[in-house]
């Protein structure tokens, strides 16, 4: 939607072809967050002895359904070489440009488009003394990326969120970052394509992408059969992107992370501020008149199906976070499959040796977080303008 957005005011004549509903994807029920300061890549030293500790806990925040998948193994072997410190800390940095550039992006979009959008900032709760001990730890880190932060006692976190349950042992402020409701803003990028004549088809999936003497000249969607001519093809798919690649040559290598959500109506006394629970890898946002609680990284293929025992660790981390006030009403179950390549950086490419064809995913749990640069940089691939961060390390021959 960022991508038909941005190229829509850059004067390209636009179709949009969605395989269901408008923002029925991972756009529906995510976290919320827009957040700059955990822009950090998924693989990092340590990271692997600690997945292994988690994966024999169904109910833990980081799971990997055991399954003989050659893919998988040749992902799984991608990324173990991405964890070597040099590799994560370039991963950062890359990570971290993109997410700024697109913070302020969402500054100019809430001007002029209507989606529930918020800047407080992002409180750490801390529910032991290890987690206590590690935040001095992760404020050094956060001031050290440019992040202004303050490490909070367990009075002081209660104060700053009253809603907060005595079990939390303290916590830790980051200034800047925001939250917001996904489904709302793709909505009003949806209303505002339409102002601007831009075609947007729902309920049509891409049979395939159309191509001929080694350039792109539009696709083919089935249920109805219609070949769409198009000069230009951008393969905003998620985790649908590399079954639409794979015909044309192209290996996109990634892995459908599921995530769950939770949500509930407001009730009295609720948060009022994101909260993330690093202990228990759950973040509570609030959103208007409903209150959401995000978490787990499931790779367990295509399936979409809600695991109930990792849904209720969401449900229980929600519930151990925050104080007797709290008022479970209105419930919504959820889950959604993440596009998660094997370094944790998004894919943002021209194809190669297929002209006419761009590439746009691959985020993981920052999609959200930088939708709007994503979309302003494949406006500029495809208009041949500088790009407005630099897109070495998102090539898609990489890998």
């Amino acid at each position: 939607m960022a991508s038909a957005h941005y190229l829509s005011l850059a004067g390209w004549q636009v179709t949009l072809v969605e395989r269901d509903e408008v923002g029925r994807g991972c756009s529906y029920a995510n976290a919320g967050l827009i957040v700059p300061s955990h822009s950090h890549p998924l693989p990092e030293p340590g990271v692997i002895s600690q997945a292994l500790r988690w994966t024999t806990r169904p109910d833990s925040p980081v799971y990997v359904k055991p399954r003989l998948d050659w893919a998988l193994l040749r992902w799984a072997w991608q990324f173990w070489r991405a964890c070597r410190p040099d590799a994560a800390e370039r991963g950062a940095s890359a990570l971290l440009a993109l997410s700024r550039a697109s913070l302020e992006l969402f500054e100019d979009l809430r001007s002029h488009l209507d989606f529930f959008y918020q800047r407080k900032g992002l409180l750490h709760a801390y529910l032991s003394d290890e987690g206590v001990a590690a935040a001095g730890h992760e404020r050094d880190a956060m001031q050290q990326a440019g992040f202004r932060s303050r490490l909070l006692s367990q009075q002081e976190t209660l104060e700053f969120e009253p809603a907060l349950s005595p079990h939390v042992r303290g916590g830790l402020y980051i200034e800047g970052d925001a939250h917001g409701n996904c489904f709302d803003y793709v909505w009003a990028m949806a209303a505002g394509l339409g102002a601007r004549g831009v075609r947007v088809l729902t309920h049509r999936a891409v049979a395939r992408i159309l191509v001929a003497q080694g350039r792109v000249k539009g696709i083919l969607t089935s249920s109805p059969s219609e070949e769409i001519p198009a000069d230009l093809v951008v393969l905003a798919a998620g985790v649908w992107a590399p079954a639409l690649a794979a015909p044309l040559g192209i290996r996109i290598p990634l892995q459908p992370a599921k995530g769950y959500s939770c949500t509930i109506a407001v009730y009295p006394g609720g948060p009022t501020m994101p909260v993330f629970v690093p202990e228990r890898r759950v973040a509570v946002t609030p959103m208007g008149d409903r209150i959401r609680f995000g978490g787990t990284l499931e790779l367990a293929g295509y399936d979409q199906r809600i695991n109930a025992r990792r849904y209720r660790a969401v449900v229980d981390a929600g519930r151990e976070v925050l104080n007797d006030a709290l008022q479970w009403n209105q419930e919504e179950a959820w889950c959604g499959l993440r596009p998660l390549t094997p370094d944790g950086l998004p894919i943002i490419d021209r194809a190669p040796a297929l002209e006419g064809l761009i590439v746009a995913t691959g985020h993981a749990m920052l999609g959200f977080t930088q939708s709007p640069i994503t979309g302003k940089l494949v406006a500029e691939l495809a208009g041949g303008q500088p790009p407005s961060v630099p897109l070495e390390p998102f090539r898609l021959d990489r890998f």
